[in-house]
């Protein structure tokens, strides 16, 4: 944990309320090289700390750390963020209306934006028809908890 809050503090990310088991950790070789959280909130669960070691970035370790987390969390999932370029591509799409607890964290974070503003963006997961064609996946041998 030491390592993934000194990263947030470079990378400028949501420092609040760190709880070591709301992290995922991708490795390489025993080194870790991102992370990210799931953060619950009352009204709302919130993907956030997507960190990638700068050496690493440019590689798909980021989108991979995001396509877990959406598929560890609940049918909603919420960002807040000054990158939402990064996260449309990977089915986020910005919201108008959002949950209290998402919207109080706006307001907190809205002078650290490193790109002018933060915006809430909101995922939604797809029904399961129980038709799909797709096999359920099984997580990465390189994550971890």
């Amino acid at each position: 944990m030491p390592a993934i809050v000194r990263m947030i503090g470079e990378f400028h990310l949501d420092y609040e309320n760190l709880q070591p088991r709301q992290f995922i950790v991708v490795e390489d070789n025993g080194m870790m090289v991102g992370f990210g959280r799931l953060k619950p909130y009352a009204d709302a669960t919130e993907l956030g700390c997507v960190g990638v070691l700068h050496e690493r970035r440019k590689q798909g370790i980021g989108k991979l750390i995001v396509d877990e987390l959406i598929r560890r969390g609940p049918k909603t999932i919420w960002i807040t963020t000054d990158l939402p370029d990064y996260f449309r591509p990977l089915g986020f799409q910005e919201a108008a209306q959002v949950p209290e607890s998402i919207a109080n964290k706006l307001e907190r974070f809205r002078d650290f934006a490193r790109a002018g503003r933060i915006v809430a963006m909101r995922y939604d997961k797809p029904q399961d028809t129980g038709a799909s064609s797709h096999r359920a996946i099984e997580p990465p041998d390189h994550f971890s908890r």
